[in-house]
């Protein structure tokens, strides 16, 4: 099987799922609003709009909108390949997924493309109004410059993804561990708590994850610093991606021997 039939198989099975639960797109277009109304609330009640800005140098419901959108497309690199053997586990189809022919770490890499597809296109619908609200007509191209490294921020993800993901399964009940890893890894993006305020122990965890570079360099084109050092940041989020490849193909490899030598078992 070509990586086209996968691609197009993996599409035809996300977007029927989504479109039988329409529920799911109206939340994908509304969550950065919801986060963003959720938190100014909270936060104005804490503190002020007014020191938020003069701390970050953008508007706080730029930012949080911006961070609500960028931390749901980035984690899908992370939650469709951590999950979905779960899934075919409870739902008794992982033998099948073990006994196919197909390369597992071509699988395992296309899976977030649907729906990081839809959701980077619909988040860019959430954003556009906001952006020309703030910045008028320039805001389209904020908007589409955003959306442009947020998507290569999806591809730099699925590497690590998958690394987790071999590891992660090839111990005992994996689900508790996903549930510690993946807000760990949320914070650690710095999306919502920027990597320049965290203390340094968590900031060089965050060095080591691909798509936090791609985080910071959006921040820095919301504050205006639109220069050179975007190249550096997008560099060592593409070269720390090539460098987690082997290792992720390697713990999937890892992962499908353990449950061939298992027997795969679906409980």
């Amino acid at each position: 099987m070509s990586i086209f039939d996968l691609m197009r198989a993996e599409y035809i099975l996300i977007y029927a799922e989504t479109i039988r639960r329409k529920s799911e797109l109206v939340l994908m277009i509304l969550y950065p609003y919801l986060f963003t109304g959720f938190v100014l609330l909270l936060g104005y009640s804490a503190g002020s709009l007014e020191v938020f800005k003069s701390r970050i140098g953008v508007d706080p419901a730029i930012f949080m909108a911006t961070a609500s959108f960028t931390v749901m497309s980035l984690m899908i690199g992370v939650d469709d390949v951590l999950w979905r053997p779960l899934w075919d586990m409870w739902i008794g189809t992982l033998p099948y997924l073990i006994a196919s022919p197909v390369d597992k770490f071509k699988l395992f890499t296309i899976m977030p493309l649907p729906r990081a597809t839809l959701i980077v296109l619909l988040g860019f619908t959430s954003l556009l109004p906001l952006y020309i609200l703030q910045y008028g007509l320039s805001g389209v191209i904020l908007v589409l410059l955003v959306t442009i490294l947020i998507v290569i921020g999806v591809f730099t993800m699925v590497p690590l993804g998958v690394l987790l993901a071999g590891l992660i399964h090839s111990i005992g009940e994996s689900w508790r561990i996903l549930s510690v890893v993946r807000p760990i890894i949320m914070v650690l993006l710095g999306a919502y708590y920027p990597r320049f305020y965290m203390p340094l122990v968590a900031k060089l965890l965050s060095y080591t994850i691909p798509p936090s570079h791609i985080v910071e360099s959006v921040q820095r084109v919301l504050v205006g610093l639109v220069d050179q050092w975007l190249l550096v940041l997008i560099a060592a989020s593409i070269f720390l991606t090539a460098l987690y490849t082997p290792p992720s193909r390697a713990s999937l490899k890892f992962w499908e021997k353990r449950k061939v030598s298992e027997g795969v078992k679906i409980s």
